[in-house]
C-alpha cells in the first residue's frame, strides 16, 4: 500500500501500526471472544509476534483485582490524617464531603479517559456508564476512516513525546505540547518531593511519642533518613514493593489498636456526645478538602490501571467498586473514630497521637509504621531523583553522580521536615495544591483543549460536555487557589506555634 501523507506523520504512523496488530482495544464483540478462547488462544496469537498485546490482555487484572488495586493505592499512609479531616469538616459535611470528592474524581478521570480516546479513535469503552460520557461518545467508524487519520493528523503538528513519558503526561504533550508535559512534570516532580517531606515529618512524629529516642529530635530523625538514602541507591528496589502487604497489615493493626483503646476509654459515650457537624470556617474546611483529596488520588494513574485490564472497556465500573470501597473505608476511619474519642481527645495531628505513650502495644505500632514508612519512601525518592538526573542529562551509567543525587534529596526533604509543620498540615497542603491541579484542574483543561483541536465544527457550539469540563475546570482552579492559600496560611501558624 502506497503510503499517504497522513501516514507520515509520527502520530498517524504509530496509530495505524496499531492497528495493524492486535489493539488492547477491542471492536464489539472481539473482547468475549478473545479471553473466552483461553490460553491456547493466547498462546496461538503470541506464537507469530502479532497477539502481544492480546497475549497482556487475556493476562491482565479483572473488575474485581482493577477496584481492589484502586483501594490499596488510595489507603496508605494519608489515612492517619483523616480522623484529623473529620475533626475539621465536621460529622455531616465530611461523609457528603467524602461522597463529592469521589464523584469529582470520577468525572475527572473519565475526562483522561476521553482524552486518550481522542489520541486513539478505535478505543471505545462499552461502559461509559454515566450520562456524561453517553453524551459524548462518539459513533462507530470504520477503523483507520479518513476521519480518523484526520483527527490525529491534527493532533500531530509535533513530535512525539520523548521515550519514557508516562500516559498521562504524553496526554498533557498532545494537549499543551511541550509546556503541558513540562507543567506535568514539574507538579509531579514537586508531588514526589513533598511526599519525601511528609514521610519524614511522620517518622518525627513517630519517633516523638516513643520512649526510646535520643533526646535529640535531629538524631532521631538522621537514623530512618541514612537508611531512606541508602535504600534508594540500591540499584534494584524493587524488592521493596514486597513490603506493601506489611504496609496495609500495619495500618489495620493501627486502627484495630486505636480503636481498642478508644473502646477503654469511653466505651460508647462517644455517640452520644455532642460534636460539630460542619466546618467552624473556611480555614477548616480547606484543611479537611486537602486530606480528602490526597486520601482519592487515582486520576493521575487511571490510564495505568486502564491499560493493565484484562478487559479496559469496564474501567468505569472499576472506577466505581473502588471508589465506593474507599468511601465506605473512609467513613468509618474519619468519622468513626473521632466519634469514639471524642469525649477524650481532640484529633490536631495524625491518628497515632491518640494512643498513649507508655503502652507497649502502642510502642509496637509506632515502630512498625517508621519501619513501613522508611521501607515505602525510596519507592518515592528513586522515581523522583530519576526524574532529576533526566533533566541534569545524568546518563544511566553515570552511577556515582545518580547516587549524589539521590542523597542530596533525601537530605534537603530530611532538613526541610525538620522546619515543617505537622504531618497533617504537609498531607493537607499537598492534597490542596498538588493534587487538585493534576486531578482536577488539568484533566478538564487537557479535554477541553483536545476537542478544540480536533472538532471541525463551529469552535464556538457548546454541547452539554463541553459545559461540564468548563464547569469543572472553574470550580477545580477556584477551589485550588482557595484551599491552597488557607492551608498555607495554617500551615505557617502552625510552625510558628
Amino acid at each position: 500500500m502506497v503510503a499517504t501523507a497522513a501516514e507520515q506523520q509520527p502520530l498517524v504512523r504509530l496509530e495505524l501500526d496499531r492497528r495493524a496488530q492486535s489493539s488492547i482495544i477491542y471492536a464489539d464483540g472481539e473482547d468475549e471472544i478473545s479471553c473466552n478462547g483461553g490460553e491456547e488462544s493466547c498462546n496461538a496469537e503470541s506464537d507469530d509476534g502479532s497477539g502481544n498485546n492480546q497475549n497482556n490482555k487475556c493476562h491482565g487484572s479483572s473488575v474485581v483485582q482493577t477496584a481492589l488495586n484502586m483501594t490499596k493505592m488510595c489507603m496508605g499512609t494519608g489515612t492517619l490524617a483523616l480522623p484529623f479531616a473529620a475533626e475539621k469538616g465536621g460529622l455531616i459535611f465530611n461523609v457528603v464531603g467524602l461522597a463529592l470528592i469521589a464523584v469529582w474524581n470520577y468525572y475527572c478521570a473519565h475526562c483522561v479517559l476521553r482524552c486518550w480516546d481522542c489520541l486513539h479513535p478505535r478505543n471505545k469503552r462499552g461502559d461509559l456508564d454515566s450520562d456524561v460520557e453517553r453524551s459524548s461518545a462518539r459513533q462507530p467508524q470504520d477503523y483507520g476512516s479518513a476521519e480518523d487519520q484526520g483527527k490525529l493528523q491534527q493532533l500531530d503538528n509535533r513530535k512525539p513525546p520523548p521515550v519514557g513519558t508516562t500516559s498521562y503526561a504524553s496526554v498533557a504533550w498532545y494537549a499543551a505540547g511541550p509546556a503541558g508535559l513540562l507543567v506535568v512534570d514539574l507538579l509531579m516532580l514537586l508531588l514526589m518531593v513533598m511526599l519525601i517531606i511528609a514521610y519524614e515529618v511522620a517518622m518525627i512524629s513517630f519517633i516523638d511519642d516513643m520512649p526510646i529516642t535520643t533526646g535529640s529530635r535531629k538524631i532521631d530523625i538522621i537514623i530512618p533518613s541514612v537508611i531512606v538514602a541508602l535504600l534508594s541507591c540500591s540499584p534494584d528496589v524493587s524488592f521493596l514493593s514486597k513490603f506493601s502487604i506489611i504496609g496495609l497489615l500495619a495500618l489495620a493493626l493501627s486502627f484495630i489498636v486505636i480503636v481498642w483503646q478508644g473502646l477503654v476509654e469511653n466505651g460508647l459515650s462517644g455517640f452520644q456526645s455532642t460534636m460539630n457537624l460542619w466546618p467552624r470556617n473556611l480555614t477548616d474546611a480547606s484543611s479537611w478538602f486537602g486530606v480528602v483529596v490526597f486520601g482519592y488520588g487515582i486520576v493521575p494513574f487511571i490510564l495505568n490501571f486502564h491499560e493493565s485490564m484484562k478487559t479496559p472497556k469496564h474501567i468505569g465500573l472499576a472506577m466505581k467498586m473502588g471508589l465506593i470501597l474507599v468511601f465506605f473505608a473512609y467513613i468509618v476511619i474519619s468519622s468513626g473514630v473521632r466519634i469514639l474519642f471524642s469525649p477524650s481527645h481532640s484529633f490536631d495531628g495524625d491518628v497515632l497521637q491518640a494512643l498513649p505513650t507508655n503502652s507497649w502495644l502502642a510502642l509496637i505500632v509506632r515502630l512498625l509504621m517508621t519501619f513501613v514508612v522508611a521501607m515505602t519512601a525510596p519507592l518515592i525518592v528513586v522515581p523522583c531523583g530519576e526524574m532529576i538526573e533526566g533533566k541534569l542529562g545524568i546518563g544511566v551509567d553515570e552511577v556515582r553522580k545518580r547516587i549524589a543525587v539521590r542523597v542530596l534529596l533525601c537530605m534537603l526533604c530530611m532538613i526541610v521536615s525538620e522546619h515543617a509543620p505537622g504531618f497533617v498540615h504537609v498531607v493537607s497542603f499537598i492534597g490542596c495544591f498538588c493534587a487538585s491541579i493534576i486531578g482536577f484542574v488539568l484533566p478538564p483543561l487537557f479535554c477541553i483543549q483536545l476537542r478544540h483541536n480536533t472538532r471541525k465544527d463551529n469552535v464556538t457550539k457548546m454541547d452539554f460536555i463541553s459545559c461540564c469540563d468548563v464547569g469543572a475546570l472553574a470550580i477545580g482552579i477556584i477551589t485550588t487557589i482557595l484551599t491552597s492559600t488557607m492551608t498555607f496560611g495554617e500551615m505557617s501558624k502552625s510552625q510558628q506555634q
